[in-house]
């Protein structure tokens, strides 16, 4: 199996992704027990790392997809 000249770029992407997912996750239930943020502010960051996440993703899967 040959490696694409792109593939590392787009795993690189859905890696991105799949690290802001977790992120996403974690800070859900991190910043509003144990960081001085308001609840608003927690809810702001946590929904900033899923919108990434999907971004990534979606780039990634598309990029992935376009090359073949």
């Amino acid at each position: 199996m040959c490696a694409r000249k792109d593939s590392f770029y787009d795993n690189r992407l859905i890696m991105a992704g799949m690290f802001f997912l977790t992120a996403g996750a974690v800070s859900l239930r991190i910043l509003p027990r144990w960081s001085p943020l308001t609840s608003d502010v927690a809810d702001l960051l946590t929904g900033l790392f899923y919108g990434l996440a999907i971004g990534c993703l979606l780039v990634g899967i598309a990029r992935g997809r376009h090359a073949r």
